[in-house]
């Protein structure tokens, strides 16, 4: 019985747990694929590719991160700051991905101007709502490499806009290179911890 409490209080720290690069991986990797469905039409499925990343980073903590966590001093910040951020960036990305259907299908549901307005701006409106929500993840995390991604957001999202670029090129671009940094946070994770066993 101990040993199962002592497994799921593992579980639940190795999910609070930031230093093996798979939040950035998941970040870099959802940013890559909504760039990549922009780029080809797919639009309507890029909400899709990201929800399915959250239950892939579930596992990949399950089989990555959980049998080195025994080698880790780690205390997980209060879980209430992290789950309001979580609601509070999900109930955000569905207002987001309402209002986009809404003003790319023509939908009349809001004022003509307002929409003839979000379609003018949309290279800036969307990126800075984007931004917001990294700052977001970099507080409810405190992961401080966090703050160099959304830095090269907005770099990425400002010289998109000042030299007239595709935003879905700079976009997928910027997801590549979070998800390569991502990838040496985990190699050098899996380097420096080598996996529990029990004797």
């Amino acid at each position: 019985m101990s040993q199962s409490i002592n497994l799921k209080e593992i579980e639940r720290k190795a999910n609070l747990y930031h230093g093996d690069g798979l939040i950035d991986i998941a970040i870099g990797l959802g940013i890559l694929l909504a760039g990549i469905a922009a780029i080809f039409g797919w639009t309507a499925f890029g909400g899709i590719y990201v929800v399915l990343l959250l239950p892939a980073l579930r596992s990949a903590k399950k089989s990555i991160t959980v049998p080195r966590m025994r080698h880790i001093d780690f205390t997980p910040k209060a879980q209430w700051k992290l789950k309001l951020v979580i609601v509070t960036v999900a109930l955000s990305v569905a207002v987001l991905f309402t209002l986009g259907l809404v003003v790319f299908t023509r939908n009349e549901a809001l004022p003509s101007w307002l929409t003839a307005w979000l379609r003018e701006y949309a290279g800036v409106v969307s990126p800075a709502l984007l931004v917001g929500l990294g700052w977001l993840i970099v507080l409810a995390t405190g992961v401080k490499r966090l703050y160099a991604y959304t830095a090269l957001a907005v770099i990425a999202f400002a010289s998109g806009y000042w030299f007239n670029l595709e935003f879905p090129l700079y976009f997928t671009a910027l997801g590549a290179v979070i998800l390569l940094s991502g990838i040496g946070v985990l190699v050098q994770f899996m380097r420096k911890y080598a996996p529990y066993r029990d004797k």
